[in-house]
């Protein structure tokens, strides 16, 4: 949408780079919120730095997306008031208010199809102010319960008092946040402002590891632009791919997603790197003193690529979306006493498919990821009978490592394709294979379940 002018300046540079518009100003931005964040740990007082996030926040984002970033308000307002005038009735309506939103904002700004061809809006922002809102609101409905009918975080998260507006509009805009999350609490925000909790006596220059962590960005990014020459989602529909053998489709299925991943890299390693700056990601020290700068992390590289684990991805990758959708989702689905079910996940993963935007190759990606997670929990409930020895034997290793890596980029080619008929065209063209592979590891499970045998007794066996 229109706001800030366009000038002169801004198209040859963006030309330079090889970037549209709308992505130059936003790569701009989201650096500048860097600064920004580093500038904010100086303001001295807790009105002062309410005051600097709102400011700061809203011009990064009205400078990219314009007068699109007043959209921000419209759902932000409507919970603030309902969260004021019906409480007890908060979360179920702030998921509706806000979801309802958003999905709008997917349908009218067509997000899927605008982010692949390189045009950015206000729907990315949206869909990270979501979240937050929910989450607030829940929380302070939570304020309202017992502790003995609440779990540890949900206990630990609970508001008891209504924000003001200052707090509300502060963490709306948060310095910048809303370009590309992390998702946060607003109990944790809150402390960070007052200078409260973790930061009450004051923290360490996070200087060095903010930088190291920007470094890291462009590293991620100079990787991502070398490689999607070569790797991208055009590759996966173009005549060159489909008339290469199999071993050779399976290879470039592997490599295509893999490249797309650095683009998240990096622009979560931007933001954990403005975070850091700010001290907001001061996470204490651990057992050998050393500084962590590692609350908010979003994304592990090592333990997302070198994964062999499907069932462990969510605690690496998107890992802030990831706890939102635990613990207001699959943790509030789950009957407290009892384990979740199936259901349970499906429905989760339901959930995160919509909120990134009603497109079919979003919700065959997030319904197969529950097979993923499935069938990763099957090869462990075999495993953990083995003899330790064997668990670690290097050549099983290596095959639990190339079953994630595979599985996972053959899923998440859905993900980056989109549509329906082309993701169903590159899972036909290695004939299903990923999803073959998953669902008989299933039924195997529900023919021959795998027998539980207590640990101890292997332990005893192994010494």
């Amino acid at each position: 949408m229109a706001g800030v002018p366009s000038f002169g300046w801004e198209s040859d540079l963006a030309a330079a780079l090889g970037l549209t518009g709308s992505e130059l100003r936003f790569t701009i931005s989201f650096f500048l919120s860097v600064v920004a964040s580093w500038l904010w740990r100086f303001v001295p007082t807790t009105k002062g730095r309410h005051l600097y996030a709102i400011v700061t926040g809203f011009c990064l984002i009205f400078y990219p997306f314009g007068y699109g970033c007043f959209h921000a308000l419209v759902p932000s307002t409507l919970t603030y008031v309902m969260m004021g005038c019906l409480r007890p009735q908060a979360a179920s309506l702030a998921w509706i208010i806000n979801f309802t939103y958003l999905i709008g904002c997917h349908v009218a700004s067509a997000s899927g199809t605008a982010w692949k061809e390189g045009h950015m809006d206000f729907t990315g922002a949206q869909m990270v102010l979501t979240l937050k809102m929910i989450s607030a609101a829940v929380c302070y409905q939570d304020g309202l319960k017992n502790a003995e009918v609440l779990r540890p975080y949900q206990e630990s998260r609970k508001l008891v008092s209504m924000p003001s507006p200052l707090e509300w509009l502060s963490y709306i805009f948060a310095s910048g946040n809303l370009l590309a999350g992390p998702f946060f609490e607003l109990r944790d925000y809150r402390d960070y402002i007052e200078r409260q909790g973790p930061w009450a006596n004051g923290f360490p220059s996070g200087v060095v590891p903010g930088l190291v962590r920007l470094f890291k960005a462009m590293v991620c990014m100079a990787f991502h632009l070398r490689m999607t020459q070569g790797f991208n989602a055009s590759t996966l529909e173009s005549a060159w791919y489909h008339s290469q053998p199999l071993l050779s489709r399976v290879i470039v299925l592997y490599l295509v997603p893999t490249v797309y991943r650095f683009k998240y890299y990096f622009a979560w390693a931007v933001a954990e790197s403005g975070l850091t700056l700010s001290g907001f990601n001061y996470n204490g020290k651990d057992k050998r003193g050393v500084l962590l700068w590692d609350r908010y992390v979003n994304a592990r590289i090592r333990h997302v690529e070198c994964q062999t684990s499907l069932a462990k991805l969510p605690e690496h990758w998107n890992v802030c979306t990831g706890l939102f959708l635990r613990q207001y989702v699959y943790e509030r689905l789950t009957p407290k006493g009892k384990g979740p079910s199936f259901f349970t996940l499906i429905v989760t993963q339901l959930v995160s498919g919509i909120w990134h935007g009603l497109f079919p190759g979003y919700v065959l990606f997030f319904v197969s990821s529950a097979l993923m997670f499935q069938s990763s929990k099957v090869i462990y409930r075999y495993e953990r009978n083995w003899p330790l020895k064997l668990q670690r034997f290097p050549p099983w290793v290596l095959a639990k490592w190339a079953y994630t890596a595979f599985t996972l980029n053959y899923c998440a080619s859905a993900f980056m394709i989109l549509t329906f008929k082309e993701s169903l065209t590159v899972w036909r063209s290695i004939s299903f294979l990923g999803h073959f592979v998953m669902l008989s590891l299933i039924l195997v499970s529900l023919v021959l379940p795998p027998k539980t045998r207590a640990r101890s007794l292997i332990a005893i066996k192994e010494q």
